[in-house]
Formats: C-alpha cells, sequence, structure tokens
C-alpha cells in the first residue's frame, strides 16, 4: 500500500472506483495502435484502431483512440464525429461518452459535456472521466464548492484502492487522478501534496506504461507553474522523447523560454507546436504572450480571438484577451468581454487574475493591483491572484505589504520559485543598512559597499536635481534603492528568478543594481550611468502614471547616460539604414521584446534615443514634458506627437529619418561606387558558375579566391588571385588575399610592399589603410603609421580598430595630446573603460588642466570606487582648484 493522499486533515473512505490488480494482463489487440498514438503517429495509429472499430469488445477504446489522434493533430470535430459515430453501435458505452464529454469540455460545448458526462455516470457511477469532466464544469461556473468537493471524490478513490490493496494500474485514470489532485491541491494550498503527485501518481504512470508522455507533460506544466524552470524542462524534454509530436510540451518548452524573455526561442517552439496542431489553444495563447511583449496589441488581439474561436469560454484566454482590450482602449469590447466572462463564471478569479497579469507586464501596475485585489475577492482560496499581488508590491516598493502575503503564500505553497526566492532576498535585505537622503532610501551592504553608498548618496540626489528640472516633474514619495552584493539576489529581486542578464532594473518604484563588485559579476561597470538610467524610469514611469511607452522611457534614459553612442550601435543603424530597414514607433518595442539579435537590440535603444534626440532638436526641451504628459493622460502615440510637437505620427517619422542621414553623416565614409549586379552575395556555387563565364573579371575572380581560401584550397585561390593582380594591378581585395598567403608563407616584407603599391592604385581603400598602417606600426614607422590610421578614422570610423591603434601608437611616441584626444573618443562611448579615464585623468593634471582632471577621476570612480590612482588624481585636482572642503569629504568617505 503506498501512501495516502490528503486533502484535509482527514482520508476519507473509499468510494466505488475503475481500478485493476497488478496482476499483468494480456496484450490488447489495441495495443499496437496505443503505441503508434504515444509515439506521435498519428495516422498510423488511426489506421490500426480502424481495424477494431466494430470489434463488440475493443470498438469503443478504437474509437476512443481514433478521436484523441484527430485531437492532437487539432481536427476537434473528426474527433468529435469518430465518437459520435461509435456511440451509434455502443450507445451504452461509458467510456464513449465520457471521451465525447472531456472532448466537448475542452471546446467549451459545456452543455453537451454535461449531458455526455451525466449520461456516462447513470451507466458508472465511478467513472473517473466523466466525474473529472463534471468537476471542471463546476468549477469554471463559480461553483467552487461543488466542484472541489467533487475533486476530493478523485482522492478519497486514489486512497481507498490503495488501502484495499488494490492500487490504480491504468495511466490514464492516474493522469485524471493526478489533474484533479492537482486542482485540490492548488485551491486549498495543500502544497505538500504536490511531490506525491509528481512522484507517486505521474510516476506510476509511467511505470505501468512507459510511453505514456503525458505524465511527463503533467509533470512539466506543474513544475513551470511554480517556476521551477529546469526541471519542467526536463520533463518537457521526457515527454518529446517518447513523442516528438507532443505539441503541448512543445508548448511547455516555449513557456519556459518565455519564463527567461527568450522570446524569439519562445516563439520558434509555438510555431513548431502550430504546425503540428494549428488550433492549439496553448500555442496560441504562447504566440500571443509574445507579440503583446511586443507591443503588437492588435496581433496578439488576433491569436486570442482564434483561440477564443476553439473554446469561446476558456477563462485564460479571455483574460489575455481582455487585457489587449485594455491596451488598445476597446472600451466597449472590454465591457461586454468582461461580462461575457462573468456570463460563464459567477466568480470570475482566473479571468481576473490573467487580465492583471497581463497589464503587470505593461507596466500598468494600479489597473493591476484593481484586478488582482478583485480576483482575490472573488475567490479567497486562490493563491495564484494573492501572490501575484504580493510580488506587485515587492516592485512598488510596499515591501511590508508584499512581504505579509509572500509569507503567508509560502505557508500554502513553498514549491514555488519565485516566491521562494523573493522571501530569500527580503531576508537578505534585512540584514543591509540605509542611508535615507531627502528623495530616496539607500539600502546596501555596509561590509562591501560602505564606501560606495557614501558616493551613491550624493549622485542620487544630484541626479533628482537635474531630472526634476528635465522634466518639470518629481515623484511623489521616497524612492527606495537596492544595492545587492550579488547578483543572484539582484536577479531574485527584479525577477524571482536567478538569472536576469542585466545589472540595474526599475522595477516600477524600486531601483535594484548590482553593486559593481558583486559576487557573480566578471567585471565592474559604470554605477553612476546605470543609476541615471534607472532614476530616469522612476520619473517617466510616476510621471505618466506607468503609461509611458518603452520607447519613450528608454530613449529618455539612454539621453540621460551622458554618453555618445557606441559604435557598433552605429554600425548597425548605418546597415539598417541602408537597407531601409529602420524601427519606427509602431515596431521599435519588438527589437526590445523579440530582437533577432544582440545589434538588433542594441538599435532598439539606439533609435529611442535618437527619437528624443530628435523630439528635442525639433521641437523643444518641453515637448518632452508635453509628451510625456500626454501619455498619462492616455493619449495613443500619433495623438501624444500631435499635442507635444504640433504635426501628425507621419509628418514626425519623416523628419526623425532626415535626423538620422544627419547623424550618419560623418560615418558613411568616401562616396561608394554603384555595385555591379555581379557583386551582389553570392552562394560558393554561384561563384564558380559566374566565374567560369566572365573568366576575365578580375572582381569575381578574387571573390572566389576568398570562397577557396576558406576552405583551405590555397592553390586553386593562388591561381585566380595571380589571374586578378594581372588582369587589375593593384586589386584590393586579391592584394589582401596575396599578402596573407605571404605572410603565412613567412614573407612579411613582400606582403607590406605588396600592399602599399596596392594602396596606391586605391588610396581610400579601408582594408588597404588599415593593413598597411598596422605593417607601419609594427615595424616602429609611427609616422607612417600615424598618417594612415587618423586617415582611416576620418574616412571610416565604423570599419576599423583606429582608436585601438592609435592609442598603442600613442602610447609609444608618448604624444600625450593626441593620445589624450583618442582616449576621450573613446571614454566617451564606453562607459565601463576605467583605465583610459585613469590615465585621461593623470594626463589633465599633468597638463594642469584640472577641472578636466577632477572630471575624468570622479568618471573612473563610478566605475571602482576602490581605485588608489582615481582617488589620488581626483585629491591632486580638487587640492589644484583650493577645494579643501571637497578634499575632507572625500578623505571621510574612505575613513
Amino acid at each position: 500500500m503506498r501512501h495516502a493522499l490528503a486533502f484535509g486533515l482527514l482520508v476519507l473512505a473509499a468510494a466505488g472506483l475503475n481500478s485493476q490488480d497488478k496482476k499483468s494482463a494480456p496484450k490488447s489487440p489495441l495495443a499496437e495502435a496505443r503505441l503508434r498514438l504515444n509515439k506521435g503517429n498519428y495516422a498510423e495509429a488511426r489506421a490500426e484502431y480502424a481495424k477494431h472499430l466494430a470489434d463488440p469488445k475493443h470498438g469503443p477504446a478504437a474509437a476512443i483512440g481514433t478521436a484523441t489522434a484527430w485531437r492532437e493533430e487539432g481536427e476537434y470535430e473528426k474527433g468529435l464525429a469518430a465518437l459520435t459515430d461509435a456511440l451509434k453501435t455502443f450507445a451504452k458505452s461509458a467510456d464513449l461518452l465520457a471521451a465525447r464529454a472531456d472532448l466537448a469540455f475542452d471546446l467549451g460545448r459545456w452543455d453537451e459535456a454535461s449531458a455526455d458526462a451525466e449520461a456516462a455516470l447513470k451507466l458508472q457511477e465511478d467513472h473517473f472521466l466523466a466525474r473529472w469532466t463534471k468537476a471542471r464544469l463546476a468549477r469554471d461556473k463559480g461553483d467552487t464548492d461543488s466542484g472541489y468537493d467533487q475533486m476530493r471524490w478523485f482522492i478519497r478513490a486514489y486512497n481507498a484502492a490503495s488501502q484495499a490493496d488494490k492500487d490504480i494500474v491504468d495511466p490514464d485514470t492516474l493522469l485524471v487522478v493526478g489533474l484533479a489532485a492537482t486542482e485540490n491541491a492548488r485551491w486549498n494550498s495543500i502544497s505538500n501534496q504536490f511531490r506525491f503527485i509528481l512522484r507517486e501518481i505521474y510516476g506510476d504512470a509511467l511505470k505501468y506504461e512507459p510511453e505514456c508522455w503525458r505524465a511527463e507533460l503533467y509533470a512539466g506544466q506543474l513544475l513551470l507553474e511554480k517556476y521551477n524552470r529546469p526541471q519542467a524542462v526536463e520533463g518537457f524534454d521526457g515527454a518529446l522523447k517518447i513523442n516528438p509530436n507532443a505539441a503541448e510540451a512543445i508548448v511547455g518548452k516555449g513557456e519556459a523560454a518565455l519564463q527567461k524573455f527568450e522570446l524569439k526561442e519562445a516563439e520558434q517552439f509555438a510555431d513548431e507546436a502550430l504546425k503540428q496542431n494549428p488550433k492549439l489553444r496553448s500555442a496560441l495563447r504562447l504566440k500571443a504572450n509574445i507579440q503583446f511583449m511586443g507591443g503588437d496589441y492588435a496581433g496578439a488581439e488576433k491569436l486570442l480571438l482564434a483561440a477564443k474561436a476553439v473554446n469561446p469560454r476558456e477563462a485564460i484566454t479571455l483574460g489575455k484577451l481582455a487585457a489587449c482590450y485594455v491596451l488598445q482602449r476597446k472600451t466597449t469590447e472590454f465591457d461586454a468581454l468582461a461580462k461575457e466572462a462573468a456570463g460563464y463564471d459567477a466568480k470570475p478569479a482566473e479571468f481576473y487574475h490573467e487580465l492583471a497579469e497581463y497589464l503587470e507586464d505593461r507596466k500598468l501596475y494600479l489597473q493591476a493591483e484593481g484586478y488582482f485585489k478583485k480576483a482575490t475577492e472573488l475567490r479567497p482560496k486562490y493563491a495564484a491572484p494573492r501572490t501575484s499581488l504580493g510580488l506587485l508590491y515587492m516592485r512598488l516598493g510596499k515591501e511590508k505589504e508584499g512581504k505579509e502575503i509572500l509569507d503567508s503564500a509560502f505557508k500554502a505553497d513553498p514549491f514555488n520559485v519565485r516566491v521562494a526566492n523573493m522571501r530569500k532576498v527580503i531576508d537578505h535585505l534585512s540584514k543591509y543598512t540605509v542611508i535615507q537622503t531627502a528623495h530616496y532610501d539607500l539600502k546596501f551592504d555596509k561590509e562591501s559597499d560602505r564606501v560606495l553608498a557614501s558616493f551613491l548618496a550624493d549622485y542620487l540626489e544630484e541626479t533628482h536635481e537635474d531630472l526634476k528640472k528635465q522634466f518639470g516633474y518629481e515623484p511623489v514619495g521616497r524612492i527606495p534603492i537596492e544595492v545587492f552584493n550579488r547578483h543572484d539576489m539582484f536577479s531574485g529581486r527584479t525577477v524571482g528568478l536567478p538569472d536576469l542578464h542585466t545589472i540595474g532594473a526599475c522595477t516600477g518604484r524600486v531601483v535594484a543594481m548590482a553593486s559593481p563588485t558583486a559576487q557573480g559579476l566578471r567585471k565592474p561597470f559604470n554605477w553612476g550611468r546605470v543609476i541615471r538610467h534607472e532614476v530616469t524610469h522612476i520619473f517617466n514611469l510616476a510621471q505618466t502614471d506607468f503609461l509611458c511607452p518603452h520607447w519613450l522611457t528608454e530613449g529618455l534614459a539612454v539621453q540621460n547616460e551622458q554618453m555618445q553612442r557606441p559604435l557598433d550601435w552605429m554600425a548597425t543603424l548605418r546597415e539598417r539604414a541602408d537597407e531601409n530597414t529602420l524601427f519606427n514607433l509602431d515596431t521599435v518595442m519588438m527589437g526590445f521584446a523579440k530582437p533577432k539579435d544582440q545589434s538588433e537590440w542594441g538599435l532598439a535603444y539606439c533609435q529611442s534615443q535618437l527619437y528624443v534626440e530628435y523630439l528635442v532638436k525639433a521641437h523643444g526641451q518641453a515637448a518632452v514634458g508635453k509628451i510625456l504628459n500626454a501619455y498619462r493622460d492616455g493619449l495613443d502615440t500619433g495623438a501624444a506627437i500631435k499635442l507635444a510637437c504640433g504635426v501628425d505620427k507621419a509628418t514626425f517619422e519623416k523628419g526623425y529619418r532626415e535626423h538620422v542621414e544627419g547623424v550618419l553623416k560623418p560615418y558613411r565614409g568616401a562616396p561608394k561606387k554603384a555595385k555591379k549586379p555581379d557583386e551582389k552575395p553570392m552562394t560558393f556555387e554561384e561563384l564558380t558558375e559566374a566565374q567560369k563565364k566572365n573568366p576575365e573579371d578580375a572582381d569575381l575572380a578574387a571573390r572566389l579566391a576568398e570562397q577557396l581560401l576558406r576552405r583551405n584550397k590555397a592553390n586553386e585561390a593562388r591561381k585566380l588571385i595571380d589571374a586578378a593582380l594581372l588582369k587589375k594591378k593593384g586589386h584590393p581585395l586579391a592584394s589582401l588575399l596575396k599578402a596573407r598567403l605571404l605572410v603565412r608563407a613567412g614573407d612579411e616584407d613582400g606582403a607590406k610592399e605588396l600592399l602599399e603599391s596596392a594602396l596606391k592604385e586605391s588610396p581610400e581603400d579601408v582594408r588597404l589603410i588599415n593593413l598597411v598602417a598596422k605593417f607601419h606600426l609594427d615595424a616602429e614607422q609611427y609616422d607612417k603609421a600615424a598618417e594612415l590610421l587618423e586617415k582611416g578614422r576620418t574616412l571610416a570610423p565604423l570599419d576599423g580598430d583606429w582608436n585601438e591603434q592609435l592609442v598603442r601608437l600613442y602610447t609609444a611616441t608618448k604624444d600625450s595630446a593626441k593620445l589624450v584626444a583618442v582616449l576621450k573618443e573613446i571614454v566617451s562611448r564606453d562607459p565601463d573603460e576605467l583605465a583610459g579615464r585613469v590615465k585621461l585623468a593623470k594626463a589633465a593634471l599633468e597638463a594642469k588642466q584640472f577641472k578636466d582632471a577632477e572630471a575624468f577621476a570622479r568618471d573612473a570612480l563610478m566605475i571602482d570606487v576602490a581605485s588608489e590612482d582615481a582617488r589620488n588624481a581626483l585629491v591632486d585636482a580638487l587640492t589644484a582648484q583650493g577645494k579643501d572642503a571637497e578634499v575632507e569629504k572625500l578623505k571621510k568617505k574612505f575613513d
């Protein structure tokens, strides 16, 4: 006898049940069909089941298997038809009636489901699947007392079987017991049952049928619900190992990816699942989640309407759809949908919980709070909205209220990883010291970050006054700033999970930041830049009641970092501008939410900052405050631009593109010749064919040679290179490739001579300039190297490592003035470059430029407050300016 499932303090007596002895049963004639069904070979399974549809003994099971195979592919009507046809022959089959009831329930056809379930129970009072449908109907209609009393029936039945030493061995029955027990534990806060469900019930289902992939699936779904992502993924992988076509398991992996904000990966899983089952509601919702996070509310709405068409009553779909209506200001549609949801469910807590979750994702915290509370009021035992409310309060800095809720939630469900992690964070923070400034409560670890906190306290107030002037506004109330000595604690504070790949975050009313010396970080960073960025979010979100669009708050935040745009941003911007594929105001959010790669993510930040830059340049600083207030008042982007700038969105976008072109002008280099038709990108095979057709074309010969070298075919490449150089003296690409071969052979002098000759023929070829300059630099021919490197930096700043080479050169020649100029360029684009700032501070001291020295030294301390070189430079700069009081204040910070 196994341990019993509990649903309260007592384990009640047995009711009738459908169980089997543990004796090995003879192999069923349907075994082959069942195996193919479990393996995801649905067409083959249907063909096998078809052989037995008329069998008096096995016909009902064959029809159910056929319907299941159709169901897994989204052919729900065909599944219903298979069951209905079988009932014409087997009208008294409780199994067929229960199966049709289950499918009808899944499609939201509650009247049909209820009728079939009742009919099945009249034939067989203890039919598990029929009872499961009946219990879900009561639950979803809002009759929670009846619904959860019926859930307890399964526990009584399971326990009775165990006590009678007649353990349930049918895997399908065990799956139903597991689902019902999960519902009972979830809604009645009996969390200690989750482990039993996973190990015993689903474990037994796999023991009795190793191909029972749904046991792995349901285990994964339960673990993911508790944010135990690694083990959840193991469950989904286990299901897919058995059944590679298990669409629901593919969705599970997508949802796990979404928890990590891996939207691109999540979308790939959603698309894969929809190929298998185009009507799978969970896959449609997953894809809608991704669209929603990217700001495409209309796209999310379309997907959710598709899910609603499959099942019009499912609360999770309706709640998400309602959020889309809120974000699109479709008040009439929202009101109608809320009324519709209440018509289905007298206590629509799940509807309001899903609505609140979606709104919280979009930082509509106040509305989300209201709906979380409403869900809790409707169903007080429903833990999910209470837990979400506690986490929301932590976002909003209501830590006392949040702690009380999360402590209660943890007692009810200690398996929820986010709740457990957040409680660890709260306990961790309780050991921190607090400095109160005029506007901020700064928490930090005094053992590791005392000096940092003393600098940070002053900087917060400086930043506050600056932003207050800039926006004509300041947030009401005190603002919590939390500096963590461990990155995992920072991550836990931000998302409740340990693997957030960033160093600072604004959660709504709280700024959390990992210390530059935090455990888990690879290198320090400029904490001043991070603080300015995140505090800007605090201002923007407060000023707009959390309605500021992502592009605007990120653009303002990047603008307030007071840095030049990184060169890799500018390279991507130039490339996308040339391709005419820049983001616009309608699409830029996708760059944050679902970037194709790292460069596109950077482009979203770059373009957002450029939008702000253009807004101020074209319409004045006052336009920033106007557009923020417009968003606060609920205007959409077109109306907000019209109010703040006096132009429509199309005109604003046109002006913005012109501004971008102006910004890019210094980075475009020398005018390029129009490409010949044969210069388009070609595969190796296409190049080979083109070169055969045009053997006299030096460009094609050189391009093909380059591809051959990549394939380690040096001899063939050499022939083409020499042919290209014969046809065109100094051909740039051919010369570069020839030089590479000469270097490989040890003839560096020959390579240098060849490249210098080619450079005379093509004096503005950036690749030639770069390589010849490096040859001169290695040979310590500094004048020649400097001339070429400076030319390259001016001609094509994005197309070479000019600055790094110039630092090496001017350091070697001890040309301080030129070294300073290059270092200024580098640090202006790299906020975390410590050594360059220290060098600049020292150089400014030597030049007696004490104000500049002070600025560079202070900036260096924003990367490493423990840097003695930066501290000494700052003391010297302050002393030279007669700022003795500041020197004393600085020394006290380090005492």
